[in-house]
């Protein structure tokens, strides 16, 4: 109850500006010149690839993966465009498959002869091992952007939501594998983050239900019409909403009062609401006609072939999601709009923590 309390009490203060400095949470100005991103699908930019093209291996240090235009997103991802947004160079680790740890959630990827790269595993380990090459990008403490969003292939079919994770592990321990991803970066001299929460999954085509726009069986879940897919539905619906909270409570605890990360600023960017509010008023974020809860590219059920885009009903721009799991380039271009007013402090869709010294 005491711990309730005294995250409440920081709750408050939310809507803080720029002349007020609430207990723990105040602005930092300015731009960024490089931006680090750690993730899955939704913010790889091709680095999967180099792991098909290279036997499942990495890239060596001091080399960056060969970026693509063409993602999951049906174009280009959120860092993507943050980096044009903001003029700043972008440090892409993401991989598409990834899960916040292979030990509490592990992938296989027979196409690449091992597991999905995770980020505690691989990510991260790549990154330390690029950090001994200065030359790839201008990084100090006060220019660079360090951001994580991660949990769709750990909560997802496949994963918790399927019985799939490893055993005895909670989802406690994935929220655990995202403040260890931080230490980690804290320790590599980083201290900007920035922690984009789950997405409304259950609102996306894969794990809606029908009445919703569902599908039944797809290429990210083949066997989906085996389980009670409403029920699923609302399954997945609790994880993440159950993962946010904690991270809205979690964040400030980490931060202010366990001052974990001394001298750190951590935003929490809050883009589940940020979602809703596309599919709520998608006039305000899509280009007509918009669809907020169809998607683009459908494709045959088992894999990812006889694709067809839905141009008939309208322009790629004015989806929401691109196929059935992955929000559309437009979406991500909405979405980088509002990290960088997120990273500049001036986000509804924001709070900012600052640790102690």
């Amino acid at each position: 109850m005491l711990l309730t309390l005294l995250l409440g009490g920081l709750g408050l203060a939310a809507a803080a500006g720029p002349d007020r400095c609430p207990r723990g949470r105040c602005a930092v100005k300015g731009s960024f010149d490089v931006l680090v991103a750690f993730g899955d699908s939704y913010t790889d930019n091709g680095r999967l690839g180099h792991y098909i093209r290279n036997q499942g291996k990495a890239p060596p240090p001091g080399q960056l993966h060969t970026e693509s235009t063409t993602t999951a997103s049906g174009g280009l991802t959120w860092p993507q465009f943050v980096a044009r947004d903001a003029d700043a160079t972008l440090l892409d680790y993401a991989v598409s498959g990834a899960t916040c740890s292979n030990k509490i959630v592990e992938r296989n990827a027979a196409f690449i002869g091992r597991s999905f790269p995770s980020v505690l595993e691989d990510e991260i380990p790549s990154f330390i091992a690029d950090t001994a090459f200065p030359s790839l990008s201008p990084r100090t403490a006060e220019n660079t952007v360090y951001a994580l969003w991660i949990g769709t292939n750990d909560l997802g079919a496949g994963a918790f939501l399927t019985d799939s994770q490893a055993p005895g592990t909670t989802i406690t321990d994935f929220v655990g594998c995202i403040w260890t991803v931080f230490d980690t970066i804290y320790n590599s001299g980083g201290r900007r983050f920035v922690l984009l929460n789950e997405a409304p999954l259950e609102l996306s085509p894969l794990y809606a239900t029908l009445a919703n726009g569902g599908t039944l069986d797809s290429q990210f879940w083949a066997n989906k019409t085996q389980y009670n897919i409403t029920e699923y539905s609302y399954k997945i619906k609790q994880y993440t909403s159950n993962v946010n909270t904690i991270l809205e409570y979690g964040v400030p605890f980490q931060t202010v009062l366990k001052s974990r990360w001394p001298g750190a600023t951590f935003d929490l960017f809050d883009v589940h609401s940020l979602l809703r509010d596309i599919i709520k008023t998608p006039q305000s974020f899509l280009d007509a006609p918009y669809n907020a809860t169809g998607y683009f590219r459908h494709c045959q059920a088992t894999n990812n072939s006889n694709c067809v885009d839905m141009t008939k009903i309208g322009p790629k721009s004015g989806f929401l999601w691109y196929d059935e799991l992955h929000p559309s380039e437009k979406t991500d271009s909405v979405i980088a709009k509002n990290f960088v007013d997120v990273v500049a402090g001036s986000s509804k869709y924001g709070t900012r923590y600052q640790g102690g010294k």
